[in-house]
């Protein structure tokens, strides 16, 4: 029985890395759309979808508590500028190599919760964050005649970026219980409001076929969400949180497909070095939760 549960929760864990690949690549399809604007699409079909969520649970809109309003902004923000540079990454250099650099983030999130929450890694989890950060520099090259140094720098900062914003996830949901619709809810209304805002002299009227790949990241933003929780509520973190990364393989596929997008060998080796040490890290902290 566990064993079939824990089976379901890895298949609903890859179709969020499934649904993640394909929100870049929806934004990838629409060029000539400022990167905001794709956020705001995408921002506002994940509202919509919160608020449903919200009233079919409650029926009432969720109360915010004074002392957790700082941190739901703060997390807002991020958010925002997270998903305008993963936009602008996904379309300014390869998908593949844009996922990559994203899934730093975990790595920027111990970092944060080590300074921000008193979260503690030893030196065997330090050890692999850096070793992860060298898999980055595979696909960085970072070189003067790299053309895509400018993309891949910035992918790197939306990871971290990213990083904290899921920090402050945990700190919202875990420390401070607030439930998780909710600062999804606050999140999203939030950045409509911004992204509208930042968005009146930039916006392009899109034409019928943009607005449906503009549409469809949103919807592939809403289920990335949903796939993962499904995932969570069937089995432990620890157990299905590596699978995520099975998005770098996804998108590398549909690059290749799609774009004629063919990651060369380091970029190879930076997914394997990524990739394995997320995998290492996985084994050890389930290790170390099976000795507590």
């Amino acid at each position: 029985m566990r064993n079939n549960r824990l089976a379901k929760a890895i298949c609903f864990m890859v179709a969020s890395a499934f649904c993640s690949a394909m929100m870049s690549t929806c934004t990838k399809l629409v060029p000539g759309v400022p990167a905001m604007e794709k956020t705001l699409f995408t921002a506002f079909v994940c509202m919509i979808a919160a608020w449903i969520v919200q009233y079919r649970r409650h029926h009432e809109a969720p109360h915010f508590l004074r002392k957790d309003v700082k941190d739901l902004t703060l997390r807002a923000i991020y958010g925002i500028i997270s998903m305008w540079l993963t936009f602008w990454c996904a379309s300014a250099m390869e998908i593949g190599d844009a996922q990559a650099l994203f899934n730093l983030g975990p790595s920027f999130t111990m970092i944060y919760a080590h300074f921000a929450m008193n979260e503690r890694f030893d030196r065997k989890q330090g050890l692999l964050i850096a070793l992860a950060f060298v898999g980055g520099l595979f696909v960085v090259k970072p070189s003067f005649s790299n053309v895509n140094l400018v993309p891949a720098l910035a992918a790197v900062l939306c990871g971290a970026i990213g990083g904290v914003a899921h920090a402050y996830i945990r700190k919202l949901t875990v420390y401070n219980k607030v439930e998780g619709n909710a600062v999804i809810l606050y999140n999203y209304t939030f950045s409509v409001i911004v992204e509208a805002l930042l968005c009146l002299k930039i916006f392009v009227v899109p034409n019928g076929r943009q607005l449906v790949f503009l549409l469809g990241a949103g919807v592939f933003c809403f289920l990335t969400q949903v796939f993962m929780t499904k995932a969570f509520t069937m089995a432990a973190a620890s157990e299905v949180s590596v699978y995520k990364y099975s998005q770098i393989i996804i998108s590398s596929i549909l690059g290749m497909l799609l774009f004629a997008e063919y990651p060369d060998a380091l970029s190879v080796a930076g997914y394997v070095i990524i990739i394995g040490a997320a995998v290492v890290m996985w084994r050890y902290n389930a290790s170390l939760k099976a000795e507590n």
